[in-house]
């Protein structure tokens, strides 16, 4: 139906085995409310589609899908899932987009697939909300959480943010905290000492750290665009940031992507 609701998605990842548990489709939603100088996934920024090029070869970043085609999609993978697997929302966003397709959630739960939703939840609490009673697991990142650095650098609002997990705990959803590590703006004493004060009093959280890097380079590229160089972390300055957030009770893991 031409009036139908239709969702911008850039890619449709099968198969993955970091995304949540078990083996995960990863739907990666196109608009962001962010623009993190680090982006791995720059062409998910935008929320309208985007011309590319690469090789002399043009294409679009972007391609609609209705709640229908893309319960299609996912269900085409459901009988590697097992026990556990399911599918993972990124983006992008994906809560922006996902309180329009909770017909589709509804559908996914009906047929006992994991929902795990990946997100920087710098987004309206209700659309937050309307979307809680379908999700399995949160991913979220915890950036700058000093004000005006998340301000000035990500376009974001702190209390905001802090209001969202602060729902989620409420609410009973144990999400998993993902820090991205760069000495430029994340690792900042000013800003890293808020992050350790904040997980200090949320002991029981999970948290997951990794450093930023340019793997985006070619598709910042083919946009047109500066992939900006990060100061390389090393596994053993993992090791001491990972050392540094556990000596607060919480339960730390290092992502080597």
């Amino acid at each position: 139906m031409d009036g139908e609701k239709k969702t911008l998605i850039t890619n449709i990842q099968r198969m993955c085995m970091h995304d949540g548990p078990g083996i995960r489709t990863t739907v990666f939603f196109k608009g962001c409310s962010l623009h993190c100088p680090w982006c791995s996934n720059p062409e998910n920024i935008s929320a309208g589609r985007e011309s590319y090029t690469v090789n002399g070869n043009t294409g679009m970043y972007g391609k609609f899908y209705t709640e229908e085609e893309l319960y299609r999609e996912i269900i085409k993978d459901i009988k590697f899932f097992g026990q556990g697997g399911g599918v993972t929302f990124s983006g992008g966003e994906p809560l922006l987009q996902l309180p329009f397709l909770q017909p589709l959630l509804s559908r996914l739960r009906e047929k006992d697939i994991n929902i795990c939703v990946e997100t920087a939840l710098h987004v309206p609490t209700e659309s937050l909300m309307s979307v809680l009673p379908y999700v399995d697991l949160f991913f979220v990142d915890m950036k700058i959480l000093h004000g005006d650095m998340c301000k000035n650098v990500l376009g974001g609002e702190v209390a905001a943010y802090l209001h969202n997990l602060d729902t989620l705990l409420d609410r009973g959803k144990q999400p998993i905290i993902r820090i991205p590590c760069n000495r430029e703006y994340t690792l900042k004493e000013e800003n890293f000492s808020l992050i350790l004060d904040w997980l200090k009093t949320h002991p029981h959280l999970s948290v997951e750290v990794f450093a930023t890097h340019s793997l985006g380079k070619a598709k910042y590229e083919s946009l047109g665009k500066e992939c900006l160089r990060w100061a390389q972390i090393s596994t053993e300055e993992l090791e001491e940031i990972a050392v540094r957030i556990g000596r607060g009770g919480s339960k730390v893991f290092i992502n080597s992507i």
